[in-house]
């Protein structure tokens, strides 16, 4: 499944008293940790993996999470760079299976999300063990220490 495709599935408690749509998934370690919702009156909620019944036509779930869950919210169409600062296009997708996250498919080709570093860029990890995190780190000081060109 595409994240792409959980974001376009409508939300709905088993029982039928809540109803809604998918704001953003929650990522933590590589996993969705939750899905953040609002329902029809734009009360915000937040529905964990365990709960989630299936996901095929809606996401039916059992019950919302009594407590906020931390993590990165997935947003589509973020700028992907490599660990040199190059552009390589938007992050366009995700790939979901059993709400763990595989690769994500950047300009049409697709990387593992071992390799990404994912913020307000995605930054794809060099092959040779540079991490992603730090190659992120290294772009923000070459920025802030030498300006824009």
């Amino acid at each position: 499944m595409h994240l792409s495709k959980l974001y376009s599935l409508p939300v709905e408690r088993v029982d039928g008293r809540r109803r809604g749509y998918v704001l953003s998934a929650i990522c933590s370690g590589g996993a969705i940790a939750a899905l953040f919702c609002a329902d029809e009156n734009e009360r915000e909620f937040y529905v964990v993996p365990q709960d989630i019944v299936r996901t095929s036509d809606c996401i039916l779930y059992r019950a919302e999470s009594r407590q906020k869950v931390r993590g990165t919210a997935l947003r589509l169409n973020l700028p992907a760079y490599d660990c040199r600062g190059r552009f390589l296009g938007h992050a366009e997708d995700y790939t979901v299976k059993k709400f763990v996250l595989g690769s994500c498919l950047i300009s049409g080709r697709s990387y593992s999300v071992r390799r990404l570093s994912i913020g307000d860029a995605v930054i794809v990890g060099c092959r040779d063990g540079a991490a992603a995190a730090i190659a992120a780190k290294d772009m923000f000081l070459q920025a802030v220490v030498g300006g824009t060109q």
